[in-house]
């Protein structure tokens, strides 16, 4: 990797988003650390996009392969420019149905994982003289309650406010945080088992449209913040 290049920091970056994400800032030649649970499907991504490509394969569940994992990242002696927090569990039940495994899984990943990983690249970041960058990918269940999505909503309503608290503590570190709110995006979340609930998924956003709000994010000044911005598709609202 070149430690002249910009670094940006993904998780879950084998589909959807994070693999869109990758790609696009590998093109716009920065150096691309991935973090995702699948080594075959992390491999791939690397063949496409090449050497300025580093994965880790990691569940965001175990913390002590988080921590592990950025400890690696710093022996590249790299400053990490921006921090994307993707990676995202999702399951469309009615919550009297749930179970504890279920609730696990989805707390774990996208609260406790996305604090956990966060927490170790503010650590690095504090040591750089540069501004910094953390995008915490929410949803507009961050802000609003869904049905049959409520350890969904608990999740990220959860990551609204760590975000919230946290951006007090680092702005004086130069690190701002950023928190999306998409509403659907067309990515293999929206499944058989997660039948996407307004119908015709061709109709949501693409992952392209976040990819572009997160390069408008990289191309502003340090002085320049983005708090909060709430996206949706032209066929949902809430």
């Amino acid at each position: 990797m070149n430690s002249l290049n910009k670094t940006i920091v993904i998780t879950g970056v084998t589909s959807g988003v994070g693999r869109a994400l990758s790609i696009k800032f590998g093109i716009l030649g920065w150096n691309v650390i991935g973090l995702a649970r699948s080594k075959i499907k992390l491999q791939d991504l690397k063949d496409s996009i090449g050497d300025n490509f580093v994965f880790f394969e990691v569940d965001l569940q175990d913390q002590e392969a988080i921590a592990s994992t950025f400890r690696s990242i710093e022996s590249y002696n790299l400053n990490i420019d921006i921090l994307v927090n993707n990676a995202a569990s999702f399951k469309l039940k009615e919550f009297v149905k749930s179970s504890f495994d279920d609730i696990n899984t989805i707390i774990d990943t996208n609260l406790k994982g996305a604090i956990c990983v966060t927490l170790e690249a503010v650590k690095l970041m504090k040591k750089s003289n540069s501004s910094n960058r953390i995008v915490n990918i929410g949803s507009v269940a961050s802000v609003h309650g869904i049905e049959n999505q409520a350890i969904y909503c608990a999740s990220k309503f959860g990551l609204n406010g760590f975000s919230e608290a946290l951006s007090q503590e680092v702005i004086r570190d130069n690190i701002s945080i950023t928190s999306l709110f998409p509403g659907g995006i067309n990515t293999p979340l929206w499944n058989h088992d997660n039948p996407y609930p307004g119908g015709d998924t061709n109709q949501l956003l693409a992952p392209d449209d976040i990819v572009n709000i997160i390069e408008m994010l990289a191309k502003l000044e340090p002085r320049v913040i983005l708090k909060n911005l709430t996206i949706f598709p032209s066929n949902e609202w809430h």
